[in-house]
C-alpha cells in the first residue's frame, strides 16, 4: 500500500504532538535521526518496510506509554 510510511508518521504525530508545535518539531528532529525525513514520504510514496517497522515500533511504544499514565 503506497503511502504506509506517511501515514504512520502523520499517526506518530498526532499521537505525540497532540498539537503542540514544539512536541511536533522535537518528533520530525527526532525522526530525522533515525534516518527518517518527513518532508520525503507523501501519499504517493513507495512503500519501504524497514521505516514501517520503525514506525510501528514507535508508535507501539508510545501508545504503551500512555495507557500506562
Amino acid at each position: 500500500m503506497a503511502g504506509r510510511v506517511k501515514q504512520l508518521i502523520d499517526e506518530l504525530m498526532e499521537l505525540r504532538g497532540a498539537g503542540n508545535e514544539g512536541v511536533a518539531h522535537f518528533m520530525r528532529a527526532h525522526l530525522m535521526l533515525l534516518g527518517i525525513d518527513p518532508s520525503r514520504y507523501t501519499e504517493t510514496s513507495p512503500d519501504d518496510q524497514n521505516k514501517e517497522r520503525q514506525l510501528e515500533e514507535m508508535i507501539n511504544d508510545f501508545s504503551r506509554q500512555r495507557r500506562e499514565q
